[in-house]
């Protein structure tokens, strides 16, 4: 998972990075659409990692036609699902190994109903196939 506790750029460098004016960056972090920290003087604003992202998704909307609200409701949804996704590949893939140069296995453990059963992804130039295995006594 990306943590950006660490990381931060200045209001003007997310500006100039983004494309979204400081003026607009200030607005949306009135309305709580995004987040800054300020630094010991409580003059300038510091954005994380995350916060870019959001501001990149919430321009990209808005460059499609989108209002802010909706804009911004859509990159809330793309966040959700992310989170979904993120906590998906933390519980499910047990083992990555690369097979060679063009072909790699994602090991995704036991089925839930049937524990002696093994299920694999295999990646290649052609795109992901699953295939299963039963559990060997080789595998404990």
């Amino acid at each position: 998972m990306i943590k950006d506790n660490k990381l931060r750029i200045s209001m003007s460098e997310m500006a100039r990075v983004t494309g979204v004016s400081t003026s607009q960056l200030r607005y949306w972090e009135r309305k709580g659409y995004i987040h800054s920290r300020q630094d010991d003087k409580n003059k300038n604003h510091y954005f994380g990692l995350l916060t870019m992202f959001s501001v990149f998704t919430i321009k990209y909307f808005l460059d499609q036609g989108f209002t802010l609200t909706v804009a911004v409701k859509k990159e809330r949804q793309r966040k959700a699902l992310g989170r979904i996704f993120r906590e998906f590949f933390a519980d499910q893939i047990k083992d990555v190994k690369q097979l060679d140069d063009q072909k790699g296995e994602v090991d995704l453990g036991t089925l839930a109903d049937d524990p002696g059963t093994e299920v694999y992804a295999i990646v290649d130039q052609q795109g992901t196939h699953l295939y299963c295995r039963p559990v060997t006594k080789d595998d404990d």
